[in-house]
């Protein structure tokens, strides 16, 4: 049995400079990455931000649907996320490690505590961007050029 499915975001620069990502999605908004008149020291680090950004909801999508399957009672959920570059062994910039801290309140007591190591080992098992990272992702392009009428 084959599952395949797919996601398609459309990014485009309007004449600013600025980046417009389309998301085409009712659950979330496009983004704007600003480019324009923003200082070039001041620029850096949006792709890490939104790789980061990508994790983290996936991560606390796919917790919090087992701390609901779990019956656990939580009243607040944080996530911070750290990503850390370093040079590969061809001395190309690339991330090296991602470090994902989330944060829960629960009530103390010994029932919910119990649900939350059986949440916690059905969580080990990862979500889609975290087995997808581990396991490297095959990443294929294509440049399509139009001539343009002067």
């Amino acid at each position: 049995m084959s599952f395949k499915s797919e996601i398609k975001i459309e990014l485009e620069q309007p004449k600013d400079g600025d980046m417009l990502i389309k998301f085409n999605s009712e659950t979330m908004n496009d983004l704007t990455v600003k480019k324009a008149g923003v200082p070039k020291e001041k620029m850096g680090g949006e792709a890490r931000q939104l790789l980061a950004a990508s994790l983290a909801e996936c991560m606390c999508s796919t917790f919090i649907s087992i701390l609901e399957w779990a019956r656990v009672k939580y009243r607040k959920l944080n996530a911070t996320v750290t990503v850390s570059t370093d040079k590969d062994e061809r001395g190309r910039i690339c991330v090296d490690e991602i470090d994902v801290k989330i944060k829960l309140e629960i009530p103390e007591d010994e029932e919910s505590e119990k649900r939350l190591r059986r949440a916690e080992n059905l969580f080990k098992r990862g979500c889609l961007m975290s087995r997808s990272l581990e396991r490297g992702i095959k990443v294929n392009y294509k440049i399509e050029t139009k001539g343009l009428h002067s």
